[in-house]
């Protein structure tokens, strides 16, 4: 009887708490008027045997009395405790500030908006996971391999679907290994029986007794999710929701800060309570405080007790001793009817960073198990050889694809490269003579058909450009080229820095340090044919075509990757093909412009302008005398030339300046006018993009400035001194 009828009483006991709480944020009025307190005689301290029901047997009859007397007082006071608190009346509102103090303005944190996502929207992102490659990495031993499930993309997708601050976990069950060979075991038949167990299926890492290279896994991922959800709002307005099944929810207090709930929800569901700006920001909580109460049933019992009592005071002469009084009372407890409810009563009190407008409620069903079927592949190309560790020497060596040693382990670190076929691996340490020493590595790769090691001739690998060649460097800001790990042999000298590869161009400048500046760019193939002698200021790739720039940098030439020539000769390029667009070109000596198509035909429309500009987003500004206009691909003058100015279109707008108006306006390809913006303090327009902005003054505001994005849409405003 004890332990019952204690936490009864402690959650009695508990709204005091409560209350002491909302002393410093709400105003207590007072209780109403009509709530009726318990009153009985009151007894000295002579009079009272402080205790519970237990031990009453092993006193005096005298003294079952005195323990008989603290029990009804002790009762007396909890219902009263009870009564009074749910009686009392809680203003909501802020705290008044002290009169003639300022307000300092606050900046507010916010804290992520919870947004629901229960178990069919999470099970849909899962199996969108299915239609992406989900990976694992297979390492060798002597003994065996390792899995190594890479979970990262699921523990984010089951983050989702998990309450804030929640941990996001799940169960990764191995079911199948499928072999490169193309045979499949049960995981059970091949899993070490130390590595996981039907009892630890929660593992994203697990060790085979076989090395044999696995292509993939089939995986069940077990995990937990809600099936549904439901949304309260209260705010002053409404403060108190009442459900279907008797569930409510109450703001009892809203003010300095913080939100007092109290709430009768389900039992076995979850909630997450966030408080909310009057403009929807959900604001960051520094903590809570709960405290559970008694339901009705409960309430009741107590008073039934409390009644017993007072009735066996009044008839205390019918007990002949002592452990009559504590049979009697463990007896009573019992006949008393269960209070079990299927609600919860709860009373909440949130601190936020300021005092919300509003408190949302998010109650959650109870998470149910839910299983779905994943398969992973190895991230681990195939490949003749494979790294393996050997447990006796802890060295490494390498075996074949079924697991046999053909190097054996004598190398303390080796390590895959990008290139299939090129291994890095430790050779040694370099003392520094101040306690220190520094690993050397060199790249090894294995003569075609056999499995002898052959050392490489260089310190660093650039580039991988295909699956036998790679542009390499031969030590430290030193020069690079180009080595075919087919033949092992260098293709392209090492004798060149700033290199990149376009196709099967090869682009960089003559010299032995890469911070030397004294020689200039060119052009070869990938087996060390110049394309381009090295005269150029710049060469650079783009595309499916190369531009080479004179040194003097008045002529620049277009390429395709065939290194056929494009502009006529005497034109010089303007610009790069991009989006298919024509490419502009000038001829030297006439000046006149015109544009060439990707096989480098003009195309025949005339251009009786005085300036030519470059396509972007399919429109070129033209320029007669001071006004701007526009043609489309076609030469079709779209936009007459009658604008002050006019910036390359951004999609299908451009800015521009015209009689008429003061400032910046908006027009699409048909000359038709969008938006008017009006004046501007500045504005950038990349070409070929939809990434302009314009900053224009606010008409209304004094030193307002408004920012617009390329499609006139405002995104965001400052003050300008």
């Amino acid at each position: 009887m004890k332990t019952a009828l204690s936490r009864t009483k402690l959650l009695a006991s508990a709204l005091i708490v409560i209350a002491v709480i909302g002393g410093a944020t709400y105003y207590l009025l007072g209780r109403n008027a009509d709530t009726e307190l318990l009153e009985d005689a009151e007894y000295s301290e002579a009079q009272l045997n402080e205790g519970g029901v237990d031990g009453i047997r092993d006193l005096p009859l005298a003294e079952a009395k005195k323990r008989l007397n603290y029990l009804i007082l002790d009762m007396r006071d909890s219902l009263n405790r009870i009564a009074v608190i749910e009686s009392m009346r809680l203003e909501i509102g802020p705290a008044t500030p002290t009169p003639g103090e300022p307000q300092a303005h606050k900046e507010l944190s916010y804290d992520k908006p919870f947004v629901p996502f229960p178990d069919q929207q999470l099970k849909a992102a899962l199996t969108t996971l299915k239609q992406t490659p989900l990976h694992f990495q297979q390492v060798f031993f002597d003994y065996g391999s390792g899995l190594n499930l890479d979970v990262e993309t699921i523990r984010d997708t089951l983050k989702l679907g998990a309450l804030p601050d929640q941990e996001s976990t799940g169960s990764y069950q191995i079911q199948t290994v499928h072999f490169r060979d193309g045979t499949q075991q049960p995981f059970a038949e091949v899993v070490l029986e130390d590595a996981n167990s039907e009892e630890e299926p929660n593992h994203t890492s697990t060790e085979l007794k076989v090395n044999k290279p696995v292509e993939r896994i089939s995986v069940a991922l077990h995990y937990q999710a809600y099936p549904g959800f439901k949304k309260i709002l209260l705010d002053q307005a409404n403060p108190k929701v009442t459900g279907e099944n008797g569930e409510t929810y109450q703001l009892t207090a809203l003010g300095d800060s913080r939100a007092a709930l109290q709430l009768a929800t389900p039992k076995h569901k979850s909630y997450v309570i966030q408080g909310l700006t009057a403009d929807g920001k959900t604001l960051y909580s520094g903590g809570s405080s709960s405290n559970t109460s008694p339901t009705a049933a409960q309430k009741a019992n107590l008073k039934a007790y409390y009644n017993e009592l007072l009735r066996m005071e009044d008839h205390f002469d019918d007990f002949k001793n002592a452990a009559a009084v504590q049979d009697h009372l463990e007896k009573f407890a019992s006949s008393l009817p269960s209070s079990d409810s299927d609600l919860s009563n709860v009373q909440v009190t949130y601190q936020f960073e300021d005092t919300p407008a509003s408190v949302v409620i998010y109650l959650l069903e109870p998470a149910q198990p839910q299983t779905i079927d994943l398969e992973m592949s190895n991230n681990l190309a195939p490949r003749d050889r494979y790294i393996a560790f050997d447990s006796a020497s802890e060295k490494k060596g390498f075996i074949d694809n079924q697991g046999q040693w053909v190097v054996k382990p004598r190398f303390e670190r080796i390590e895959y490269t990008q290139m299939p076929d090129v291994y890095q691996m430790m050779v040694g340490e370099k003392s520094s003579g101040e306690g220190w020493s520094q690993l050397l590595f060199k790249y090894f790769a294995f003569v075609p058909g056999t499995h002898t090691l052959n050392e490489l001739p260089f310190e660093s690998i650039e580039q991988q450009i295909n699956d036998r060649l790679m542009v390499v460097q031969r030590e430290t800001n030193g020069p690079y080229g180009v080595y075919d790990v087919k033949k092992l042999q260098v293709v392209v000298p090492m004798k060149y820095v700033n290199p990149s590869v376009v196709g099967e161009v090869f682009i960089a400048r003559p010299g032995q340090k890469t911070y030397g500046s004294d020689s200039l760019y060119g052009a070869w193939n990938l087996s060390g044919k110049e394309l381009l002698a090295p005269r150029y200021s710049s060469v650079n790739g783009a595309g499916a075509f190369i531009y080479a720039t004179s040194a003097d940098k008045h002529q620049t030439d277009v390429y395709d990757l065939g290194m056929k020539k494009l502009n006529p000769a005497g034109a010089t390029v303007f610009g790069q093909f991009v989006q298919g667009q024509p490419l502009l070109i000038q001829d030297r000596k006439s000046n006149k412009y015109s544009f060439i198509n990707e096989q480098g035909k003009a195309l025949p429309f005339s251009l009786p302008f005085d300036d030519v500009n470059t396509f972007s987003n399919g429109m070129a500004v033209v320029q007669k005398g001071s006004r701007y206009g526009a043609i489309d691909t076609n030469g079709k003058l779209r936009v007459p030339v009658t604008y002050t100015k006019l910036t390359p279109f951004q999609k299908n707008l451009a800015a521009a300046e015209m009689d008429g108006f003061e400032g910046l306006v908006l027009i699409d390809k048909n000359n038709r006018v969008a938006k008017k913006l009006g004046s501007y303090t500045s504005y950038s327009y990349p070409s070929n993009s939809n990434d302009a902005t314009y900053s224009i003054w606010d008409a209304q505001v004094p030193n307002r400035v408004n920012v617009f994005d390329a499609d006139g849409n405002q995104t965001s405003s400052f003050e300008r001194e």
